[in-house]
């Protein structure tokens, strides 16, 4: 899906976009409102490729070798109801352990943006620890917390809980502990 949307969607858009601006150039005699109307179409294409770059870091495999584990977090949180904080410190994590993190917190944002349940949820990043918190009502469904299981086994990391609602789940290196 990153691929697709890198390598065919967004240079179509922004070759639309040159092409609107190409027009606009030449067009030298444009009325007003036919100016407004090529303005309003080229800052709809340029949106456009920003949201689709944003899915496609967003949606890439190895976010974390491309951008690093800050970058992509934010990358991964951006435009969600998400605060996110990075504790100071070198991190400890392999790269592969930095992938399944972003792919944990990835995987928990879309199952809370799917939930619709109001709030905002907290992302700490620790130098050895990456913790999300959710309001009352819980973080994971039961099928999501068994995906971020999973991961966590591939990825040599260790998730814990609190309870049964996962309003809290810390992820650390190691093997999968509960």
């Amino acid at each position: 899906m990153s691929r697709r949307l890198h390598d065919d969607i967004g240079p179509s858009l922004c070759s639309a976009g040159l092409m609107v601006g190409l027009l606009r150039s030449s067009c030298t005699d444009l009325d007003p409102g036919h100016r407004e109307m090529l303005d309003a179409v080229q800052e709809a294409l340029e949106s456009a490729v920003d949201s689709v770059r944003l899915l496609s870091y967003q949606s890439a495999p190895d976010i974390e070798r491309r951008c690093g584990l800050r970058k992509s977090v934010e990358l991964i949180s951006q435009g969600r109801p998400v605060d996110v904080t990075f504790a100071a410190g070198d991190p400890v994590w392999t790269g592969e352990q930095a992938e399944g993190v972003c792919r944990i917190i990835g995987d928990t944002l879309l199952a809370w943006d799917a939930s619709a349940r109001p709030g905002r949820l907290d992302i700490v990043l620790e130098p050895g620890a990456a913790h999300l918190r959710a309001p009352a009502g819980g973080l994971l469904t039961e099928a999501t917390l068994e995906a971020v299981r999973m991961i966590a086994a591939w990825n040599g990391l260790s998730i814990d809980y609190r309870d049964a609602s996962v309003s809290e789940l810390s992820v650390t290196p190691g093997k999968e502990r509960q």
